[in-house]
């Protein structure tokens, strides 16, 4: 998995502190999408250099409001536009894909847009859309240019993509994808420091699938909760968080929001 040199390597323009605060985001995405070969790190990691200008963007500049009425992008009520602007290092954009992405994350995007720009959240979008999208078929193909493609829709900034792919390749290990970590730590206790693992930057709740869920479901397990660990968010895990906050005075909506999330492991 990469490292915290191998990414100043290959992204050199990113500010040290901003590279830092990214990177667990990104080894995340990797892990949780099946980015975990050389061939595939090097690929994701170029397009990302190039689409985010090297993380230096997780929002677009412009306000949208061009999108407005792009029925092809599902822009279909007004403000669509500006409010689903591109947002994350791949630029999500339009309510049908804020709402196609949001459902497979199990994340309420349509109503939370912003949250999409966010480190938690648009690393996970942009290894969904690369997953979704065969993108590490292609990357285990070497077709560096059709995964372009599929990203542009056409091959603009190609020279750039290709440099930042030709970089990769020379900075990462063949060998680094022979173990790989957990997408999601999951503690038995409570860090040293005392510190919650970070919040995800949206609410969980019953319909809610994924790496995320799991941390949960594991976390609730280790305080003695009886509930599976599979990942989905179904009624006995809602059961278990409503029990957990009702014991902790925070309610019993059965929704993992901030609050409750920092209560599981204070």
């Amino acid at each position: 998995m990469v490292t915290d040199d191998e990414l100043r390597q290959i992204m050199p323009n990113c500010p040290a502190a901003k590279r830092a605060d990214y990177l667990p985001f990104i080894q995340q995405a990797m892990a949780e999408f099946d980015i975990t070969s050389y061939l595939r790190e090097t690929a994701f990691l170029a397009q990302l250099a190039h689409e985010s200008a090297e993380l230096r963007y997780m929002e677009e500049i412009a306000s949208g409001a061009a999108y407005e009425g792009r029925k092809d992008l599902g822009n279909i009520q007004a403000g669509d536009g500006k409010r689903y602007k591109g947002r994350g290092p791949i630029q999500l954009t339009g309510r049908a894909n804020y709402t196609k992405y949001g459902n497979l994350l199990g994340l309420d995007l349509v109503n939370d847009p912003i949250v999409a720009a966010s480190k938690e959240v648009g690393f996970r979008i942009a290894g969904q859309f690369w997953k979704l999208n065969g993108l590490n078929e292609l990357a285990d193909q070497q077709k560096f240019k059709s995964i372009t493609k599929r990203i542009n829709g056409g091959y603009n900034g190609l020279d750039d993509r290709i440099k930042y792919y030709e970089r990769a390749r020379k900075v990462l290990s063949r060998d680094d994808a022979a173990t790989i970590p957990m997408p999601v730590p999951r503690p038995n206790k409570p860090s040293a420091s005392g510190a919650a693992p970070s919040y995800p930057g949206a609410a969980f709740r019953q319909g809610n699938r994924g790496a995320i869920v799991r941390m949960i479901q594991q976390r609730l397990r280790d305080l003695g909760y009886t509930l599976g660990v599979d990942g989905n968010f179904g009624p006995g895990t809602a059961k278990a968080v409503a029990a957990f906050q009702k014991k902790n005075n925070l309610g019993s909506d059965g929704v993992v929001g901030p609050g409750t999330w920092a209560a599981l492991w204070a």
